[in-house]
């Protein structure tokens, strides 16, 4: 199958137009209609309708998802065998990173983009070769991975710390020296899932439920440290950093729980890659 038909059906699902699609791609319109018209009769159904807009039809969207697959494994695919054959061995380097790593990023060296993103996005701009680098963060049980790594990445653990309820200071429970996640169900959490020990995060390595307060969209500490002390909900915090003014940070004793910086590159890579991993969380 054609990739550049594959790719010229998600780019115009992404644009919503078969001309936009053509300028992004550096196609003429024709040649994306014609790739259209081509997996269209090779599917045997309408894969988009064009009037009144562009959009995947069902079969479409089932057809997109594993043509996303595809280009995804193209992609890794290029990336590996530049990786062997050295062809890349002195482009600048590209690195992923989530909202709550950025700050241990070097500045030094030959960088192409420091792109920031949520860890699933991070995990898979190393897999398919957009990055050569992910700095990721994520709450998991001792010992076991975060997800998104692989057999093939070289993982180092830049951080690892206990995950404590953030509570403001005059909390009933603010003292305590342990605290069980069960019995904060009831209590309102914030709603956040950019943030590190997100509460999404949190529930999810916790395989707990647990009742949501304010939405926050945004990565800030500072912020987070705002709305929990004004009680708009509890959120989740490494128990070994000092708790912002007004706030109690309150180890978790049960599920234990970490929250945990990992930097990732393939295995093999180059020697700036390498170089660039191993500053991940020098001081810059």
């Amino acid at each position: 199958m054609d990739t550049r038909a594959l790719l010229s059906l998600a780019t115009v699902v992404e644009t919503g137009s078969f001309s936009r699609a053509a300028r992004s791609l550096g196609f003429t319109q024709s040649a994306v209609s014609q790739h259209i018209a081509g997996l269209e009769k090779t599917a045997g159904t309408p894969l988009l309708t064009r009037r009144p807009t562009v959009a995947p039809t069902p079969a479409g969207r089932e057809f997109l998802r594993h043509a996303r697959q595809i280009l995804a494994h193209e992609q890794a695919a290029r990336a590996a065998v530049a990786r062997v054959t050295g062809r890349d061995a002195n482009a600048p380097v590209s690195v992923a990173v989530t909202p709550g790593t950025e700050h241990l990023v070097p500045v030094t060296g030959r960088l192409a983009a420091v792109v920031v993103d949520d860890a699933a996005a991070a995990a898979a701009a190393l897999t398919s070769g957009r990055a050569d680098v992910a700095v990721v963060d994520g709450i998991a049980a001792p010992g076991d991975p975060l997800p998104g790594s692989g057999p093939d990445l070289v993982v180092r653990v830049v951080a690892e710390a206990p995950v404590g309820a953030l509570l403001p200071a005059d909390h009933p429970l603010a003292g305590r020296e342990g605290l069980d996640l069960a019995t904060l169900t009831d209590a309102r959490w914030l709603d956040t899932s950019g943030t590190a020990c997100s509460t999404s995060d949190l529930s999810s390595a916790a395989r707990l439920r647990l009742r949501r307060g304010a939405t926050y969209t945004g990565t800030s500490a500072e912020t987070v440290a705002a709305l929990v002390r004004a009680g708009h909900g509890l959120h989740a915090a490494p128990a070994t950093t000092g708790a912002p003014a007004g706030l109690a940070i309150v180890p978790l004793a049960a599920p234990r729980l970490v929250h945990r910086i990992e930097v990732r590159v393939h295995a093999p890579t180059r020697a700036a890659v390498l170089a660039v991993a191993d500053a991940v969380g020098t001081a810059r």
